[in-house]
């Protein structure tokens, strides 16, 4: 008996050690702007899904291999000179809308090991309501992850960049008359 209830003991410490640590839970980003022109007008400044560096200084180049059709690609080169492979998922002119994700993670581009986006145009009044908003996952899917690979490192980084294009998309839409 005595040689049991020490063995307990570190079983029960072993084993409540690892039910502390957790993988990776999906983290959400949501970025609005308020833009004052027409729905039409933002739309026609973001719909080419490849041509997202026009109008989002966070991302000095894009390229993309097609149009806007669900399946295309698009290389997203970061000031850093990193880049990024998505692909679009979903893509509708009617209702000013398209989604993709993230093909393979770099994360010295954005310290996420995955993500889906959805950037969205809706009627505000007389203008327009940008809304860019992702689920993602952390750089590093460990148990402990570094800090510029964890949860908030990946949040602060897709804020930043959803942030960035919005507020640009904004200036840009309401200084063309």
């Amino acid at each position: 008996m005595k040689m049991i209830v020490p063995a307990l003991l570190t079983l029960c410490l072993a084993f409540s050690t690892g039910v502390s640590a957790h993988g990776p839970t999906p983290q959400k980003v949501v970025e609005t702007v308020e833009i004052d022109r027409p729905i039409e007008k933002v739309w026609e400044t973001v719909k080419e899904f490849g041509a997202v560096a026009q109008w989002n200084p966070a991302i000095s180049k894009s390229e993309a291999q097609g149009g806007n059709k669900p399946g295309e690609k698009r290389t997203l080169t970061f000031p850093n000179g990193e880049q990024l492979v998505e692909e679009l998922d979903f893509y509708d002119e009617k209702t000013y809308e398209y989604d993709y994700r993230l093909m393979e993670a770099n994360v010295k581009a954005l310290p996420a090991s995955s993500y889906s986006a959805v950037l969205k145009l809706t009627p505000a009044g007389q203008g327009t309501k940008a809304e860019w908003k992702s689920r993602l996952y952390r750089g590093d899917t460990g148990n402990f992850p570094p800090d510029e690979l964890n949860d908030e490192a990946a949040v602060q980084s897709m804020q930043a960049l959803f942030k960035a294009g919005l507020e640009n998309l904004k200036r840009i839409a309401e200084s063309d008359h």
